[in-house]
């Protein structure tokens, strides 16, 4: 059953997590906690970093091997991925970008993708920031906020890589907590961007990665209407593909397109098109913004085969169709699992789910890797929460069948 949550989650810790290997949260002892306490704890909460990763026992004894998983193909249901792979023709356009361009720099592939993301998105090339996954971006913007001497703003908890690149940059970086349904306070981070006296950049991920949430549509653009022109906002939205049919839900891209120079929006080829290996992200920001954040980013240094599939990727909506339906499928299968066996989940906008656990998560992560079932790190601070990737609904049906299995020998 959805948002019935008993523990806790989140808290302030010093370091950040860096992608993708380190989205980790710091356990706390107390496991029996109410849901009272633990929205309490939230609304207290930043995110917080553990080390990277459950034990792998160096052999799997036998009696944690179910049956039907001995010799089943490997479930990566860890690190939000697109199960699916990528379209067709972007492979078959990266397998030729390979053959004929690999000796060579990628100037035309670049101004391709350039002008095939204006196009997709009705802006001028020059509005287009390229980087080696969306993460390059940020760290872009970062330089950028940090030339102005901006102070950093971002909801807690959220994706880490900004706050990263900032502090390492010398930048204030301010937390705000997450309200007690866990959505982005906006009217919090509204007050304390009010309260700086220098130039502000607002980190907001929408929908935000841990939770899944969204921020409504028009919350944000009434802000930014009417928000300082010092105050820049950073809208990463490397989940957009997923919550774009909610009718909640907006791309802060219309801001852009309105001419509003101090909104930049984040996307990534690594979610909905299955390229995460490729590594090719950007950002969309008018051509005043963009022209200050370019020195900053990737130029021509990236890659011919990455740059080839993303281009093609656009253009195969078949695709895309394709991988938002598989998307929205396995969910339904995760969701309905999950509450026959009335295990909790935060609802999400996302290609992932975190949910409840009545075991402790490293011995259930442990037995899940026994069966070859790969189901994340800790996300929280009890060890009662996972958060789960979504593969294709074939891979989640095989996953839903072993969880049943474990929560009949209490291991889930």
């Amino acid at each position: 059953m959805a948002a019935s949550y008993n523990t806790r989650l989140f808290k302030t810790h010093p370091a950040d997590f860096i992608y993708p290997g380190a989205e980790s949260f710091v356990c706390d002892s107390d496991h029996s906690l109410s849901r009272r306490r633990f929205l309490q704890t939230l609304g207290f909460g930043a995110v917080a970093v553990a080390t990277v990763g459950y034990s792998v026992p160096a052999i799997a004894k036998s009696d944690l091997v179910l049956p039907f998983r001995i010799g089943a193909d490997t479930l990566p249901l860890h690190y939000n991925e697109n199960s699916m792979g990528m379209s067709p023709k972007a492979f078959a356009a990266a397998k030729e970008g390979l053959k004929k361009y690999a000796n060579r720099y990628a100037v035309e592939q670049v101004l391709t993708l350039q002008s095939d993301l204006a196009s997709h998105h009705d802006v001028e090339k020059e509005q287009v920031i390229l980087g080696n996954g969306s993460t390059e971006v940020l760290s872009a913007v970062a330089t950028f906020a940090a030339n102005i001497d901006a102070v950093v703003v971002e909801p807690s908890p959220t994706f880490g890589a900004l706050r990263r690149y900032a502090k390492s940059r010398g930048m204030n970086v301010i937390t705000v907590p997450v309200s007690d349904s866990f959505t982005i306070d906006i009217q919090a981070i509204k007050k304390v961007t009010m309260q700086q006296k220098s130039a502000v950049l607002i980190n907001l991920c929408n929908p935000n990665n841990p939770t899944g949430n969204i921020v409504k549509r028009n919350v944000l653009s009434d802000w930014i209407a009417n928000a300082p022109e010092n105050h820049y906002f950073l809208m990463d939205e490397a989940y957009f593909d997923f919550a774009a049919s909610d009718p909640d839900y907006q791309s802060m891209l219309s801001m852009v397109q309105k001419g509003y120079d101090n909104v930049i929006v984040a996307r990534t080829f690594s979610k909905i098109y299955g390229m995460a290996g490729l590594r090719i992200g950007y950002g969309v920001a008018t051509a005043k913004t963009a022209a200050k954040i370019k020195p900053f980013a990737a130029g021509f240094n990236l890659n011919v085969a990455g740059l080839q599939a993303a281009s093609a990727s656009l253009a195969d909506t078949q695709y895309y169709a394709k991988s938002v339906a598989s998307t929205a499928e396995s969910k339904t299968i995760l969701i309905d699992a999950l509450n026959e066996l009335s295990l909790d989940y935060v609802p999400s906008h996302t290609n992932f789910v975190l949910h409840q656990l009545k075991q402790p998560l490293s011995g259930y992560a442990e037995k899940m890797l026994a069966n070859n079932i790969k189901v994340g790190r800790k996300m929280t601070q009890s060890e009662y929460w996972n958060r789960l990737s979504l593969g294709t609904p074939e891979q989640m049906r095989h996953f839903v069948k072993a969880l049943k299995v474990f929560r009949q020998k209490g291991w889930a």
